[in-house]
């Protein structure tokens, strides 16, 4: 990095010069113009959805039972322990293996574990199964998600600082 100092002792020319080697770095960068449209029917989608999914919860809020018999409830739960065993087997795999997918993996076990905290929580039914729900949540299941949350936010920001360096 070009200090204060040293940018001052520098002629105008020398300046100017620099000035223009800075410009033709980054002309060189490339272009996100082409992304833009993309990215701006991409925004409007998930803006879209997510106005339009305000009056589907607020309809479900009124219209839903306060209770209700599941089908395949075995199924469901089953089912979704049986993913997230997928996801931390996979993410531990990925890490092991030190591929960078493991942000990937890890970011959604983590987003798993927290659904899955929330689901335990609110479908406790009776004071033992709730506070059960309750310790699991907090022992267990939230602070592996904060941890993998953290994980793949470092690697992402490594792999950031990176790419950067790189260039």
């Amino acid at each position: 990095m070009i200090s204060d100092d040293t940018l001052r002792q520098m002629s105008r020319e020398e300046r100017a010069a620099l000035s223009r080697s800075l410009a033709a770095l980054d002309g060189e960068l490339p272009s996100l113009n082409a992304g833009d449209e993309r990215r701006r029917r991409f925004v409007v989608l998930l803006t879209g959805a997510s106005v339009g999914l305000i009056p589907w919860i607020v309809l479900l809020a009124i219209t839903l039972p306060h209770r209700y018999i599941a089908g395949h409830w075995t199924v469901t739960w089953v089912g979704f322990d049986i993913v997230l065993l997928s996801g931390l087997a996979l993410t531990a795999w990925l890490a092991w293996r030190r591929r960078q997918a493991v942000v990937i993996t890890a970011f959604t076990t983590a987003t798993l574990l927290t659904c899955d905290a929330w689901f335990d929580i609110t479908t406790a039914s009776g004071r033992t199964d709730t506070i059960t729900a309750i310790a699991s949540a907090l022992v267990l299941e939230l602070p592996l998600a904060a941890l993998l949350f953290a994980v793949a936010h470092h690697l992402l920001r490594l792999t950031v600082r990176r790419a950067q360096a790189a260039h």
